[in-house]
């Protein structure tokens, strides 16, 4: 699972991805691009010869009528249909043999030519007649009982022997069979032209490459017209009902592609076959060569992968373990670094900050041995606390005892601003503290002041419990009472609210004094959004800048102070903090 995680392995597999998977997409694109280009050529090719073969078929039926036509436009011909004197039918041999020689001109490769009439009279030429096969005999054969039902139109027979013939009955041949009538329409007969196989194999012989295994057959509705070759065990029931471009699925180890057109004068399915192995074997030879360079090339890709992967995640992994090993506490960590791209520069950066990681512990060591003297020293300096409470307390019993009770309630007010500013060294307080702190301070004011000085203090319920920086109201009111209140010599007031809103605490403190100008309103926003901490550190303005550096390095640069004011109407200050609850388990915190 660890190494399924690495960076090596993450590497490895996209390299490999985007390297093998192109590769076989295009290596089969290639194939399947290939297939098709060869399979729609064959069809093209096969469909052309088929049309060549249907010319050549068609041409041939043409000659047979021809030949049809001309008997039945004979004199001779319809005299011999409407003949019935048995006495007067040799008389018409001759006359039919002469027409017979001048027919059989159109097609001499015919081998018989048989005229039966309704009348029960025979002939026949370029065969000897089986003398006792009769009109009736014929009028058995199913293929005459087929000429009924095709009224006028001719019919070609299948494949079947000639049991008429006398010397060689099992002669297998096709007939061209026809119904005809006298020039009178008063008898009819049958013209049967006999022909070999061979003549309908040359019709429709083929010039399509001897390299791949084809063959031409012919079938219609009762079965195959010419059968294709034994050796192919192409059978009747497989092929009738598929469309052309179909694969013949057989069980020898040889499967077939057929394709086939349909000859409306015959009822005729004239189809050539191709053997797929043979047919496909260009194809397979460029699909066996596509997966060898495919295959090839997915090793290169992966070997490759692997080595970059490896010298992309070496240097990596090292850094990791040194990552690791400063982690543990060993900070006499350093990479080294040979290369120049960016995980040079990391390695870089990693001694870079080895070195300041070193710097800032010797810095932070240094600085808590100086806090710990200053703690001490502060420790030290509690006793002149201690010295001024005192003291305070003996003048505040002798006052009492003199009946001074306002002396008697300044000395205590001074005594509790001075416990509640250097009683804690926290940097955070609860806020009820530092209302504890701005109502005595304000108390002393109201005293020490000459004109009449009002407060009031209003806080939404809970806020007194969230923690606040120290001392951040006591500036603002001071600046309130020196700036603004004291300069007007009049009755002055001082409204402090509190309250919650959208995660944060926000203090107005407003006063009715003199106000700002614009112009040094202007300057102050200015100076308390860029040079707060540099005025309160260096030219110690320790009111509005000292507390607005303070909330910015505990809360950061989205809180701190704004203010608006107006000249004779007074001015408000606006502090902003997050909320943050009193936690007891925290450092630089005091939730008393």
């Amino acid at each position: 699972m660890q190494f399924a995680n690495s960076i090596f392995f993450k590497l490895l597999l996209s390299f490999v991805l985007i390297s093998v998977i192109p590769l076989s997409f295009v290596g089969w694109i290639t194939y399947d691009k290939y297939s098709r280009n060869l399979y729609e050529k064959l069809e093209y090719h096969a469909n052309y010869i088929l049309s060549q073969k249907m010319k050549s078929l068609n041409t041939f039926l043409f000659d047979l009528e021809r030949m049809q036509s001309g008997m039945r436009s004979s004199n001779v011909f319809s005299q011999f249909l409407a003949n019935n004197d048995p006495t007067m039918h040799p008389d018409y041999y001759l006359k039919l043999d002469n027409l017979m020689e001048s027919i059989q001109t159109i097609r001499p490769e015919t081998v018989g030519i048989t005229i039966i009439s309704n009348n029960g009279f025979v002939y026949n030429y370029g065969y000897s007649l089986n003398m006792k096969f009769t009109k009736d005999h014929f009028n058995t054969l199913p293929w005459l009982k087929e000429i009924e039902k095709n009224n006028l139109n001719p019919l070609i027979t299948n494949l079947h022997t000639r049991e008429y013939s006398n010397l060689d009955k099992n002669q297998k041949v096709y007939s061209y069979v026809q119904k005809v009538w006298d020039k009178k329409l008063r008898s009819f007969g049958y013209i049967v032209i006999d022909f070999k196989p061979e003549l309908l194999q040359n019709i429709l012989n083929s010039e399509l490459d001897t390299a791949i295994s084809s063959g031409t057959f012919i079938y219609d509705r009762h079965g195959f017209v010419l059968s294709p070759k034994a050796s192919t065990h192409i059978s009747f029931d497989s092929i009738q009902k598929q469309k052309s471009g179909f694969v013949l699925q057989k069980a020898h180890d040889k499967n077939y592609l057929i394709f086939k057109q349909f000859n409306p004068t015959t009822k005729w399915y004239v189809s050539e076959y191709f053997e797929v192995g043979e047919f496909y074997k260009p194809v397979n030879e460029v699909k066996f060569i596509a997966w060898i360079i495919t295959i090839t090339s997915v090793i290169i890709c992966i070997l490759a992968a692997m080595f970059i992967s490896h010298r992309i995640s070496q240097p990596i992994r090292r850094l990791q373990q040194a990552m690791k090993n400063v982690k543990s506490g060993d900070l006499d960590q350093t990479f080294h670094v040979k290369s120049k791209d960016e995980i040079g520069e990391l390695g870089r950066g990693f001694n870079e900050m080895i070195v300041q990681i070193k710097k800032l512990i010797q810095s932070v060591s240094k600085e808590e041995k100086l806090k710990k003297a200053a703690e001490i020293t502060a420790l030290q300096l509690q006793i002149n606390p201690h010295f001024l409470y005192n003291t305070l307390e003996s003048i505040n019993s002798l006052a009492r005892i003199k009946k001074e009770h306002e002396i008697s309630h300044l000395i205590v007010l001074l005594g509790r601003l001075l416990r509640l500013s250097i009683s804690s060294f926290e940097e955070k307080i609860p806020i009820h503290q530092e209302i504890m702190y701005i109502e005595s301070y304000l108390e002393i004011q109201k005293v020490r002041m000459r004109d009449p000085l009002d407060y009031t203090i209003t806080l939404e319920d809970g806020i007194k419990n969230c923690l606040t920086t120290k001392l951040i109201l006591q500036p603002i009111v001071e600046n309130a009472i020196i700036h603004g209140i004291d300069p007007l010599r009049t009755f002055g007031r001082i409204k402090i609210e509190g309250k919650f809103l959208d995660e944060m605490i926000i203090f107005t403190i407003a006063d009715n004094g003199k106000g700002i100008h614009p112009e040094q309103l202007e300057q102050i926003r200015e100076r308390l959004k860029n040079n707060s901490e540099e005025l309160s550190k260096y030219k110690k303005k320790i009111g509005l800048y000292n507390v607005q550096t303070r909330i910015r390095s505990h809360y950061g640069e989205n809180f701190g102070i704004s203010i608006d004011s107006k000249v004779n109407k007074g001015t408000t200050v606006t502090i902003k903090f997050p909320i943050e609850v009193c936690d007891f388990n925290e450092k630089n915190v005091d939730c008393g």
